[in-house]
């Protein structure tokens, strides 16, 4: 920043180092995947200026992300409790994007000030009646902005100031949060199936959500050509040969792809009948979307199905548990020393691993499986080998 006799809220864009500014900008965008570093430096600039960046329903006082300024440390769990409408985020809809929106351009400042949020949140931060922001994304009813609220006190020069310093970055946000948001669809988006698919140990496909066949590992080729149950249409659709396996399989998919949580072993056969089993898994999962694309991002997920013949995996081996999980050899045997007993250290040093390593792991198998804590892997990994133990013993009975 340059150090000039100027107050500050009476600086002007030559005051601000707008180089650093976009240097900063662009670099927290591509390796912190966000845009709070350049918030905090515009809102060290003006500090009785409340700063933010905001993604949210705008009819909604609650926030898929947000970084607030010059606020003080309470002001999103009081903006989470109020319970009449912000009348300021709805302009994020209506706002032309290739320019700074202002808010009194859609609702007065006096109209503001009449309604019950500004009585229940707005008066006790000195008033705030304005704001002024730049649109980055909206989508529906879903917004992402950066925004400058002004105090009653504030005049005209002031809100000037802060204006031409958006108008100077708007189109540089903008560019930056597309950057963003492409990067995460690129990421959201299957690649290098082949080489991991046959890493699995048993029959494993990637679909999309309407069960269309992406890539197919070695395993799965032979099942699919083979299967009693499972096969691939024409239109290169994951099918089942009956209407019951069909209506199962499809409930799965769709479960999966649009929540984001996995689902098996799913039985093919009616009335418990022995068979194969099947596994449906995001391979990405809601939560490893940055809050602030979240809303933007499409929210059907690609999915691994791994397809898991009883008979031919031995119960409690690691490929039993790899195969179903879509886990490495080395996921497998730690997962399946938690479920024997051992802590996470314990299992490290009987697999010769350091115990940054198992962590490793552990947050990799987290993942998969769709689980949030070591003890809910463990409890589903167990759930899981009971189950294949009394299909097997089923098998055997017939």
């Amino acid at each position: 920043m340059n150090t000039t006799s100027h107050s500050p809220l009476g600086r002007r864009l030559v005051d601000i180092d707008s180089a650093g500014l976009l240097h900063k900008l662009y670099t927290t965008a591509l390796f912190d995947g966000g845009l709070r570093g350049v918030l905090s430096d515009l809102a060290s600039a003006y500090p009785d200026v409340p700063i933010s960046y905001q993604a949210q329903c705008v009819f909604e006082n609650t926030f898929y992300d947000c970084a607030i300024y010059n606020m003080g440390i309470d002001v999103e769990r009081r903006l989470a409790s109020a319970q009449s409408a912000n009348p300021l985020p709805p302009v994020a809809l209506k706002c032309d994007m290739a320019d700074v929106g202002r808010t009194a351009d859609f609702v007065s400042p006096a109209d503001v000030e009449k309604c019950d949020f500004y009585d229940e949140f707005l008066k006790d931060y000195d008033g705030i009646n304005r704001g002024i922001g730049v649109v980055l994304h909206r989508q529906g009813v879903d917004s992402a902005f950066v925004a400058a609220a002004f105090p009653r006190r504030l005049g005209q020069k002031q809100e000037d100031d802060v204006l031409g310093v958006f108008r100077f970055l708007r189109p540089h946000l903008q560019s930056a949060f597309n950057l963003l948001l492409e990067l995460e669809k690129r990421e959201n988006r299957f690649r290098h199936s082949e080489f991991w698919l046959d890493q699995i140990p048993s029959a494993a496909c990637v679909v999309d959500g309407e069960g269309k066949v992406l890539h197919l590992n070695r395993q799965a080729e032979q099942t699919l050509k083979t299967s009693d149950s499972l096969y691939v249409d024409r239109s290169v659709r994951l099918s089942a040969r009956s209407s019951f396996s069909r209506k199962v399989l499809q409930y799965a998919l769709n479960v999966s792809s649009v929540d984001g949580t996995p689902a098996g072993p799913l039985a093919l056969t009616p009335d418990g009948r022995a068979g194969s089993l099947v596994f449906v898994t995001p391979i990405r999962h809601r939560d490893q979307v940055h809050p602030s694309l979240a809303p933007f991002i499409t929210r059907r997920y690609p999915l691994l199905v791994t397809i898991l013949d009883p008979e031919e995996v031995p119960i409690k081996s690691e490929r039993t548990l790899a195969a179903a999980f879509g886990l490495t050899q080395r996921e497998s045997l730690l997962l399946q020393e938690l479920i024997l007993g051992a802590s996470l250290r314990d299992a490290a040093d009987r697999l010769e691993i350091s115990y940054f390593t198992a962590r490793n792991h552990l947050a990799s198998i987290t993942s998969k499986t769709g689980c949030h804590s070591q003890s809910e892997i463990i409890r589903k990994g167990s759930q899981f080998l009971a189950k294949l133990s009394a299909r097997q013993e089923l098998q055997q009975a017939q």
